[in-house]
């Protein structure tokens, strides 16, 4: 798990090579970017309202970091924090890779403990792969489709939803 959080980003950066050269003939592009999320989470067993933002801090037009924070409802009921790299290889287009953790709340342990012992927070490390295509409304302005895939320790989770997003300082 630990050498997939240093190769992803790695890859990401070297993919982002060749497309170092079309940032100057290319349109600009916010330094840094908010969005909000509103969809769904799925997994075999669970579905689950999917709340969150995210914030995108680019260091070129290829290449950022994303912070990105998930509340997801119904039967999963706990947060998600994500720290990603992200790479822009097209026009709007969005590729994710990165670490994180999910936290269940207290309240779904204790339905699902066996014993008075295992009521405290779980807190379980993840993988997330994504992509999601920005469509800019206005020059700040961005709406789409953003999709993730979270790999647990015994679950995989699918992630779906629509983003609205503000961009600014743009280069």
């Amino acid at each position: 798990m630990r050498s997939l959080c240093f190769l992803i980003p790695t890859i990401f950066i070297i993919l982002a090579s060749p497309v170092r050269a079309q940032e100057k003939e290319g349109e600009g592009y916010h330094r840094h970017h908010v969005g909000a999320l509103f969809g769904g989470s799925h997994n075999t067993e669970k579905n689950g309202f999917t709340v969150g933002g995210d914030y995108e801090f680019r260091w070129s037009r290829p290449v950022g970091l994303m912070v990105t924070g998930e509340y997801v409802a119904g039967a999963f009921r706990e947060d998600l924090w994500a720290v990603t790299a992200a790479i822009h290889p097209w026009k709007g287009l969005k590729l994710q890779a990165g670490p994180g953790f999910e936290q269940e709340f207290p309240a779904r342990r204790a339905a699902e403990a066996e014993s008075a012992e295992e009521h405290g927070k779980r807190v379980r490390g993840l993988f997330r792969f994504g992509a999601g295509y920005e469509f800019e409304v206005n020059e700040r302005m961005t709406i789409g489709p953003d999709f993730a895939f979270d790999i647990l320790k015994g679950e995989r989770v699918f992630v779906y939803g629509i983003v609205v997003g503000f961009g600014f300082h743009r280069h």
